[in-house]
C-alpha cells in the first residue's frame, strides 16, 4: 500500500497528479481523482478555501523534495529524445541535424534543416503519419522546437497555404524559442515554479530570440517577428509588447496555438504529460482571448486530439483503440472496442453520444485521466 500524504496546495508542483476528488464547500467536484494540478486549478481551489489535498507519496513532486535528476548535455540543457525515432521516421535525419544546429546556436544551419523539413512534409503525402509519430515525451527545448516546426507546417499544408508560406511557418517554428538557449540553465531547467523575478527573465527569450535573428541577414523579418510575438495573446494580455488582434503577425498567431499545444502535451523537467483532449479543451476555452479565432479553427482542423493507434478508455469503462481522428470534432474519434471488436463512431453512433474518452493509456498500467 502506497503512503498517503496530506500536503498544502502550494507545496505541490505544477503537473502533479492528485489522488482524490476535491470538492467545493457546496459539494460540487472541482478536481477529479487522477487529474493534473495546474496553476489555474490551484488558484481556483484556493479561492474557495481548499488549502490542503491528499496525494500518494512518490507520485507527485513537492517544492521541498529533492528534484529528480534530468540528464544534461555539456551546455547544461536537458537531453532530447531524437535517438528514439526509428530509422524509417521520415524526418529522423532532419531532426538529428536540427538538434545539433540548435544546440550549437547555428541559425543558418537550423534554417536549412527547417527548409528540408518543409520540403519533405509537403511532398511525402503522409503528414498525418508523421504527426502520429511525433514524440512529445521530451525533456528539452530542442525537440519542442522541432515538433512545433512540423505542427506549424502541417497547419499550412492542411489549410492550403502556398509552399513558401509553409516553409516560413516551419522555419518560424524551428527558431521561435532560440532565445531560450541564452537563458541561464538554472532558470530554464528549474524543477519547481519560477519566482516572479525568474519568470521575468524567462519572458525575455522572445525579445532575445528576435535580436539574435536580426543579427542574421539570412532570416526574414516574418520569421523574426514569429519569434518576437509568439507569446502575444489575442486580447492584449501577452508579452513582450501586449499586442492584440491584428497587431500580431498572422503567422505568429498560428505559432502561438501550436507552441502552447506542444508544450502542454509534452513532459518537461517540471511537469508531467497532459491528456491531448484536455489540452484541446483548454485551447477551445481560450477562444478569442488567448488565441486568434481563425488560427485556432485551422489548428483544430489539423491536429487530432487522439492519434491513430492510441489506447483509450471510455466513460463506461470500455477499452478501445483509435482507428481514425474525426476531422469535425477530434474529441470524438472512430474507435474499436478491444473486447468485442465493434467499430464505434463516437461522433455519430447514437448509443455512444453520451460516452466520452476519459483515459489515454500511454502504456500498460500507465494512464492519464481527463477531467
Amino acid at each position: 500500500m502506497a503512503e498517503i500524504r496530506i500536503v498544502p496546495i502550494r507545496k505541490i508542483k505544477i503537473g502533479s497528479r492528485v489522488l482524490c476528488d476535491i470538492y467545493s464547500k457546496n459539494g460540487s467536484v472541482m478536481l477529479r481523482r487522477g487529474n493534473i494540478m495546474t496553476e489555474a486549478i490551484m488558484e481556483k481551489l484556493e479561492s474557495v478555501g481548499v488549502n490542503r489535498v491528499l496525494v500518494e507519496a512518490g507520485t507527485v513532486e513537492l517544492e521541498d523534495d529533492e528534484p529528480r535528476k534530468t540528464p544534461l548535455n555539456n551546455d547544461g540543457l536537458p537531453t532530447d529524445n531524437i535517438a528514439q525515432y526509428r530509422d524509417d521516421f521520415l524526418l529522423k535525419k532532419e531532426f538529428e541535424q536540427g538538434k545539433d544546429a540548435l544546440l550549437d546556436k547555428d541559425i543558418d544551419g537550423a534554417q536549412d534543416v527547417a527548409k528540408g523539413i518543409a520540403g519533405k512534409i509537403q511532398t511525402s503525402g503522409s503528414i498525418k503519419k508523421e504527426l502520429d509519430e511525433l514524440k512529445y515525451g521530451t525533456e528539452g527545448v530542442v525537440t519542442h522546437s522541432l515538433n512545433t516546426a512540423v505542427l506549424a507546417g502541417a497547419i499550412g499544408i492542411e489549410n492550403g497555404f502556398a509552399p513558401k508560406d509553409i516553409e516560413q511557418l516551419v522555419i518560424g517554428g524551428m527558431l521561435h524559442d532560440i532565445g531560450k538557449l541564452y537563458i541561464d540553465p538554472e532558470i530554464l531547467n528549474k524543477k519547481g515554479r519560477l519566482t516572479e523575478k525568474e519568470y521575468e527573465i524567462m519572458k525575455t527569450h522572445a525579445e532575445e530570440g528576435y535580436k539574435k535573428l536580426c543579427d542574421n541577414k539570412g532570416v526574414t523579418q516574418k520569421v523574426r517577428f514569429m519569434a518576437f510575438q509568439h507569446h502575444e495573446n489575442n486580447d492584449g494580455t501577452g508579452y513582450p509588447k501586449r499586442l492584440k488582434g491584428e497587431q500580431i503577425l498572422w503567422e505568429a498567431r498560428i505559432l502561438h496555438v501550436v507552441d502552447v499545444y506542444e508544450a502542454m502535451t509534452a513532459k518537461r523537467c517540471y511537469k508531467d504529460h497532459l491528456l491531448p483532449g484536455d489540452v484541446m479543451e483548454f485551447v477551445m476555452g481560450k477562444y478569442s482571448t488567448m488565441f486568434d479565432i481563425k488560427a485556432m479553427d485551422m489548428f483544430l482542423r489539423t491536429i487530432p486530439a487522439y492519434r491513430k493507434g492510441d489506447l483509450v478508455r471510455l466513460s463506461d469503462g470500455t477499452r478501445c483503440q483509435v482507428l481514425e481522428s474525426n476531422p469535425i470534432n477530434s474529441l470524438r474519434p472512430l474507435v474499436v472496442d478491444l473486447k468485442t471488436m465493434k467499430v464505434i463512431d463516437l461522433y455519430t453512433d447514437r448509443d455512444y453520444l453520451s460516452r466520452t474518452v476519459t483515459e489515454l493509456i500511454l502504456k500498460e498500467e500507465e494512464v492519464v485521466k481527463t477531467q
